[in-house]
């Protein structure tokens, strides 16, 4: 690999790694915009899912990204020991972008684990208002029947002494 081809591989990594790292900005935004609505007073669970709508392209692209840099990678990994002394500035600063976006990625996905939890005790609730709703309908309902019912029965509690 020569060190023109070297240097457009390298700068494709580059950029990659700095989309990269711009999707999990807003993946974390939007994570913290799904933590809001799990900790408020009233979930929603319609704001949840649309939250959830609005990351999905970005976890796509971020999938897209990651597969691109593999390929790339591979290509120019044999050659990086040619081109070790020319690039090292640009290698250390890659290094230390991908530290950063893998301490993004652990911070997402501690968060996403976090909201998860957090979803689980919201629907488990969810359905206990429900079940305790549907309890209660029936107890009104079964009173209703009940009432309607006795009312030819009133006779029977009247007192019938002279």
């Amino acid at each position: 690999m020569e060190l023109q081809e070297f240097s457009t591989c390298f700068k494709i990594l580059e950029d990659t790694i700095q989309k990269k790292e711009q999707l999990l900005n807003t993946l974390l935004e939007l994570t913290k915009a799904q933590e809001t609505v799990l900790t408020g007073e009233k979930f929603s669970m319609e704001e949840f899912t649309e939250l959830m709508d609005k990351k999905e392209p970005h976890i796509q692209k971020i999938e897209k990204l990651d597969e691109g840099f593999e390929a790339v990678f591979k290509k120019m990994k044999p050659a990086v020991d040619d081109y070790k002394k020319e690039f090292e500035p640009r290698i250390k600063a890659m290094q230390q972008q991908i530290k950063t976006v893998l301490e993004k990625g652990a911070a997402l996905c501690a968060l996403e684990e976090k909201n998860k939890a957090r979803l689980e005790i919201c629907l488990r609730d969810r359905r206990q208002e429900i079940k305790s709703f549907k309890k209660s309908s029936q107890m009104v309902s079964s009173y209703y029947k009940n009432m309607a019912g006795s009312a030819g029965d009133k006779s029977l509690f009247m007192d019938k002494k002279k």
